[in-house]
């Protein structure tokens, strides 16, 4: 059978990196292809080739045989090529219907028509399992994970016949995944190609009949997912085998005193009378469906957000935190869940995010010695194996998982009580997901507590001690790892009576 895509000799190469090296890839309708690698292996920069963002140095695009050269991705949508980007690129300021049509917003005579518009944005996200969602609302009061579902939505709406998905899934919890899965399922009944990209690996047999892993650029495998086993795929990836998990759970280890108390907090529409302890020592898992409100437990922990009512102790010490200086000085330490919106200075070097908490106590008088900041950090990113040419490097050109152990990394030498860890290994690879596993493990063994937010329930099984229920606000579980499974966490998440 003809492909409908087919990528043939794709070479493409930055000042000192060569991204893609004689690339050959074959879309065929109605079929899934996923495309695996570690980050920097080329996958970003082939789809923007596929996606009129990039243009190859050699090789051509054929679609339906006919040589197709997309030079901008307006000209990939004439093609019926939709990319839905890892990156979520929507104007906040706007509402989620019109972010739905961006673009492409209906019209009648010179206006807009936005009866029809919200209607059809309704329609979209309801397909993908968001009916309660007002569309005419601004984007930017919603969580990442309706701003993804806005993004997935923008796709279906460009009647395209090639899909792109980048790393679709890594906001969503659950529930939200096996719709989008349903959704592809249609997209491939109706004689659409996917290329699916993700960096969790047990999905991609449910979404995929193919499967392609890159490495520095090359193709080093071709399989069926559903004959593919795991460790096969992660070596081909990585060239090595590797640990799926690192193991971090406490029972090598030895519980103290509670570092972390919560009693009572709450703040009006987002969370509710909600109180917890983290031991010394252990590691705590926040489970819970998008909107339940585990990262606004987090955030007001910290101080990023007020609440109304209750209490935080840490260490023994009852806190009011106002401001990050605080939150520092109390001895706690935020990992936000959008690292390059939160927590990094994409256009600044590694070394000043790195020392970004800690100027005050690394300068004198407000004035900084560049030498010493270097020697700190450059100590810090071999401490955590950041990869880069060097600590100079600016923070935004480096992978996703590189990024995260630079967030990671600040927080070493100030040796944080607890450590509050919002979607830690969210679109990174599995290589760097071992590396911070590793550094979640040493966290505890060190003697902080860790509370670690995660959307992936293998995650919170295989690392943590004991894992928080979240639903709709409230904590309605608290479960040892070691008598959990993923479906009685997802019941009691979804109301059940686990």
């Amino acid at each position: 059978m003809e492909p409908l895509l087919s990528l043939r000799g794709i070479s493409k190469s930055y000042p000192g990196v060569q991204a893609l090296s004689g690339f050959d890839l074959d879309l065929h309708a109605g079929r899934g292809t996923c495309l695996v690698g570690e980050n920097g292996a080329g996958k970003s920069t082939l789809i923007k080739v596929i996606a009129g963002l990039v243009h190859p140095d050699e090789g051509e695009l054929r679609l339906r045989g006919e040589v197709v050269r997309p030079r901008t991705p307006a000209e990939a949508q004439r093609l019926r090529i939709s990319l839905v980007p890892q990156e979520i690129s929507l104007a906040d300021d706007r509402s989620v219907a019109e972010n739905v049509f961006l673009g492409r917003l209906p019209r009648r005579g010179g206006f807009v028509a936005q009866r029809r518009l919200v209607r059809d944005a309704g329609a979209l996200l309801e397909r993908l399992g968001l009916p309660a969602v007002d569309v005419r609302r601004p984007l930017g009061g919603f969580p990442p994970a309706v701003k993804q579902m806005a993004m997935i939505a923008r796709g279906l709406a460009s009647d395209g016949e090639i899909f792109i998905l980048d790393e679709p899934t890594a906001t969503l919890t659950t529930p939200e995944c096996e719709r989008l899965f349903a959704v592809i399922d249609e997209l491939k009944t109706q004689g659409c190609a996917v290329l699916y990209v993700s960096h969790r690996l047990p999905e991609l047999a449910r979404v995929a009949e193919d499967m392609t892993v890159l490495r520095d650029g090359r193709v080093v495998a071709e399989l069926r997912t559903a004959e593919a086993t795991e460790a096969q795929v992660v070596q081909a990836m990585v060239g090595r085998p590797i640990e799926r998990f690192f193991d971090t759970r406490a029972e090598h280890r030895t519980k103290g005193r509670p570092v972390l108390e919560v009693d009572g907090l709450s703040r009006h529409g987002a969370f509710e009378d909600i109180g917890f302890t983290v031991a010394a020592g252990e590691i705590v898992g926040l489970a819970g469906l998008v909107g339940a409100g585990r990262s606004e437990v987090a955030r007001a922990i910290a101080g990023v957000d007020r609440h109304d009512t209750g209490t935080v102790t840490v260490d023994g010490a009852p806190t009011r935190i106002r401001t990050a200086r605080q939150a520092i000085k109390a001895g706690l330490a935020l990992v936000p869940e959008e690292r390059k919106t939160q927590a990094l200075v994409l256009t600044s070097s590694i070394s000043r995010n790195i020392v970004l908490p800690h100027l005050r106590e690394l300068g004198r008088f407000g004035w900084f010695r560049e030498k010493r900041l270097t020697a700190y950090s450059s100590r810090i990113a071999k401490e955590v194996n950041v990869k880069a040419p060097s600590v100079h490097t600016p923070v935004g050109a480096l992978s996703g998982g590189n990024q995260q152990k630079v967030v990671l990394g600040r927080w070493f030498a100030s040796n944080p009580k607890v450590y509050l860890l919002d979607e830690p290994t969210r679109g990174i690879d599995v290589g760097a997901k071992t590396e911070i596993y590793h550094h979640i493990g040493r966290f505890a063994e060190n003697g902080a507590g860790v509370l670690v937010i995660s959307s992936e329930l293998p995650e919170l099984l295989g690392i943590c001690d004991r894992i928080l229920v979240m639903r709709h606000g409230r904590l309605v579980g608290d479960v040892p790892s070691a008598e959990a499974t993923e479906e009685s966490l997802l019941d009691l998440a979804l109301g059940g009576s686990s």
